[in-house]
């Protein structure tokens, strides 16, 4: 049962970091200009697990990402924000996602079918 608990984990976090690049990078283009195309191209994704029940998503992107939501500009007294919702929307909804998915998702249909995937592999 361990090696289809972690082979569902890792395919959860797996989908879950795909979609995160996937929808992160229409929000990016839609709501940024993009000169360089760096702010798109610097992100990645890796999944590494562990023993157990455990699995690690890493998103690497660019420092100033995270940022850009909270961008403020200044025009006179004015102080203007620029609400972007290009990082933290993105980041805590798919963390959302991945603890629903690995709360309720493994039924013994996604059991039954990881193990008969898992045997055909061999």
């Amino acid at each position: 049962m361990s090696s289809v608990r972690q082979k569902f984990i890792r395919d959860i976090l797996e989908d879950e970091g795909r979609r995160l690049i996937r929808n992160q990078s229409a929000a990016i283009m839609q709501k940024l200009k993009s000169h360089t195309g760096h702010l798109v191209s610097a992100r990645s994704i890796a999944v590494s697990g562990g023993d157990g029940s455990n699995g690690v998503l890493t998103f690497r992107h660019t420092v100033y990402e995270r940022f850009l939501d909270m961008r403020s500009i200044q025009y006179g007294s004015a102080k203007v924000r620029r609400n972007r919702r290009i990082h933290n929307r993105f980041v805590f909804g798919h963390y959302h996602s991945i603890a629903k998915r690995l709360a309720y998702g493994l039924t013994e249909d996604v059991v039954a079918q990881i193990r008969e995937n898992f045997n055909k592999e061999k």
